[in-house]
């Protein structure tokens, strides 16, 4: 008897979650499918190129070392330029829903505020996955062709890892295009982007010439804006090989797990922040 009471309401339940999945692909698709359309692919496609092109000159001229460097600054380049797309696709979602009112018709469906925010911040995920994964594939193809080994399970480590970092960035600027327009909300971003990378360079060169005021001061900021920086491991990943040598093998579990909780809690923070801005906002 029990069990006939509580069935129906589980039963009930089951539906519901199928719908809000089913919302959630809806817009990540959509937006995905939009950023195919326009021209950061494009940009993507011509930097990729210019990139294989200098590859190229650099192994034809049999400058091993010098042809690491490049290898390491191409994928540096790769992750910068994935970044700024996530950047500029997150940037533009809700201010251009609000000033086409396109939103409007959504969020009178059985569409939740917290199901749209989620289904645009997936869609920009999944345009910016797609975008850095022309990367890495373009990449991988130039190792082999170059004769340039790398340690596999680091490199699909520090793919897993940019992963966390694009999707940091994309909650932080979700959060500031609550805040913001659309081109601040892009300045802003590319700024906590650019600062994130600085404040690390700072934080090891500079630390122990502070006084009590500045350290405090950088570590505030050290924690305030999520240090990206720690994501990147373009180094370990081009030097990971010297011939059939091993220089850097793949990173600890542990290590790992401690970089996931810290992009975890950063994307979760900023999407709470973007979400409960969204919620207040009047339509």
């Amino acid at each position: 008897m029990r069990f006939l009471l509580h069935t129906p309401a589980s039963f009930c339940t089951i539906p519901s979650m199928r719908q809000i999945l089913r919302n959630l692909s809806l817009i990540a698709w959509t937006l995905m499918l939009e950023a195919w359309r326009r021209r950061e692919i494009y940009a993507i496609v011509f930097i990729t190129t210019l990139l294989l092109a200098g590859l190229r000159c650099v192994h034809f001229f049999n400058m091993e070392g010098l042809g690491k460097f490049y290898r390491e600054v191409s994928l540096q380049t790769m992750n910068v330029t994935t970044a700024f797309t996530v950047i500029l696709l997150a940037a533009r979602q809700l201010p251009r829903e609000f000033s086409s009112r396109t939103i409007y018709p959504l969020l009178a469906k059985p569409v939740s505020r917290l199901e749209f925010l989620l289904g645009k911040y997936l869609g920009v995920l999944l345009a910016g996955g797609f975008c850095y994964a022309l990367f890495m594939i373009v990449f991988m193809v130039a190792s082999v062709t170059l004769n340039a080994p790398i340690n596999q399970a680091l490199f699909i480590q520090s793919i897993y890892l940019q992963f966390w970092a694009f999707a940091v960035i994309a909650a932080m600027v979700f959060f500031l295009s609550m805040l913001l327009n659309e081109d601040a909300a892009v300045t802003m971003g590319a700024i906590l982007y650019l600062s994130s990378h600085i404040l690390m360079n700072a934080m090891n060169m500079l630390y122990d010439y502070m006084n009590g005021l500045q350290r405090a001061l950088l570590l505030a900021l050290h924690f305030i804006i999520p240090q990206l920086t720690l994501f990147d491991a373009s180094e370990k990943v081009v030097h990971s090989m010297d011939g059939a040598n091993v220089i850097w093998g793949p990173l600890p579990a542990g290590t790992l797990w401690t970089l996931t909780a810290y992009g975890l809690v950063y994307a979760l923070v900023f999407l709470g922040g973007a979400h409960f801005l969204f919620r207040r906002r009047a339509l």
